[in-house]
């Protein structure tokens, strides 16, 4: 077993159909992130999104090899949307084909502990992981904050029971 292959990898998302934040963590620091989706102006439905999303992932997953995947859940809608029940299913799905345990966070209880107040803003969230982890003047989009916070949440938190 290589020094590599005996790190802890973690792997963090902002989940969404359009696009989704993706943070690594190697051994409880953030490795890489970035942001998948289909780059397209035509309209695209979400089982065409979220197989692209799929795909990209299982690339990722291919180059890191995490042991575990978390999860900010798509939140502030009070009912059903069958494109995030979709989304949601095939983000379990792909991580018990893995045999990756899951785990899934509201974005309230992240933005709570990381920006101190659960209706903490997208801005408000990134600049307090970037103050929190030392990344101050990093260009990363909004989602791959979200998906370093929610990946930092797990970290830090001290009861973990996968979804």
């Amino acid at each position: 077993m290589t020094a590599e292959s005996a790190s802890s990898v973690l792997l963090a998302l902002d989940a969404s159909v359009r696009e989704t934040g993706w943070a690594v963590f190697r051994d409880g620091e953030v490795a890489a992130s970035g942001v998948t989706g289909l780059k397209t102006r035509s309209k695209v439905g979400p089982d065409v999104r979220i197989a692209h999303l799929i795909e990209s992932l299982t690339e990722l997953a291919g180059e890191w090899l995490p042991q575990v995947m978390v999860l900010s859940q798509p939140s502030g809608i009070n009912w059903p949307v069958p494109a995030l029940d979709l989304l949601l299913a095939s983000l379990t799905a792909w991580s018990s084909e893995r045999r990756l345990p899951q785990f899934s966070y509201t974005a309230q209880e992240v933005r709570t502990a990381i920006a101190g107040h659960p209706n903490a803003s997208r801005d408000q969230l990134g600049y307090a992981i970037m103050l929190l982890l030392g990344l101050i003047g990093q260009g990363r989009s909004t989602h791959e904050w979200e998906a370093i916070a929610v990946g930092h949440y797990h970290l830090t938190r001290k009861e973990q029971t996968p979804a």
